[in-house]
């Protein structure tokens, strides 16, 4: 029988190869690790892909709207604070005088006048008078109806025409009127309406009307340079209406007594 060479597993290994001789090594065997996490692969339709398309353009639409709107709001104020500074700076604000004695001559004098104490001009459309239930356009028709001042005014011009060289006013007592209807009063200025100094020759007339001057209502009805009207008091209260035309209308239908009941 033939002598048969039994080779051990891995024998080679133990057999001296020269210097330089590459062993061929068998190569390991793949590993089959499954994975933990996997990459997700998102996959979008034409459909899907339109839809996020769309959704994106009404979100920039929505927040270019925003910031439109934010814009206009801001301009809207600055514009709304803007007028009212105007409106500040521009404002009138009339006041009824009265005082019956003159601090630099020192001797009685009736004064009736308007002053502005606001911050602009005023345009006067025009003054009522309201005593015992009657109303006066006019402070010469309200002296006439308490007081006949229209008589007094005669006797005085007739001693002017008997007496050319007597000074009547200086003498007995004129009195000055001015109507304050379609006046423009500046800002800080003053109208004198009715003057009248006592004197001995009309000392009664002057005491009925300086007696009858409170219960006397008087209403001024004004604008601004930017057409705002308004209506004061004789206690300066100022009450803003549309126009002085409704105004007057609507003093008188407060103003008017109701109808009595049958």
């Amino acid at each position: 029988m033939t002598q048969q060479e039994t080779i051990l597993p891995g024998s080679d290994d133990c057999q001296e190869h020269p210097p330089g001789h590459e062993v061929d090594r068998p190569e390991p065997a793949p590993h089959n690790k499954k994975r933990l996490f996997r990459p997700m692969q998102l996959k979008l339709s034409r459909s899907k892909m339109n839809t996020v398309l769309a959704l994106c353009a009404m979100l920039i639409s929505a927040a270019s709207f925003y910031a439109t709107y934010m814009q206009a709001k801001a301009a809207q104020e600055q514009v709304a604070a803007a007028e009212r500074q105007l409106e500040a700076e521009t404002w009138p604000w009339l006041q009824f005088n009265y005082s019956n004695f003159d601090l630099e001559s020192e001797r009685p004098r009736i004064t009736i006048g308007i002053l502005n104490s606001g911050t602009g001009p005023a345009l006067i459309e025009w003054v009522e008078y309201h005593y015992r239930d009657q109303v006066y356009d006019s402070i010469i028709a309200l002296f006439d109806a308490c007081c006949n001042i229209s008589a007094y005014r005669e006797a005085l011009d007739n001693a002017q025409q008997d007496d050319n060289e007597v000074n009547v006013l200086a003498k007995f007592g004129w009195y000055i009127t001015s109507r304050a209807e379609h006046s423009l009063l500046a800002d800080g200025a003053s109208l004198p309406l009715f003057t009248m100094q006592k004197s001995n020759f009309n000392n009664r007339l002057w005491d009925k009307i300086d007696s009858m001057a409170e219960q006397v209502e008087v209403y001024t009805c004004y604008c601004s340079l930017l057409k705002q009207c308004y209506i004061s008091t004789v206690d300066s209260h100022v009450s803003p209406v549309s126009d002085c035309t409704s105004g007057r209308q609507t003093l008188t239908q407060h103003n008017d007594p109701p109808d009595p009941e049958h």
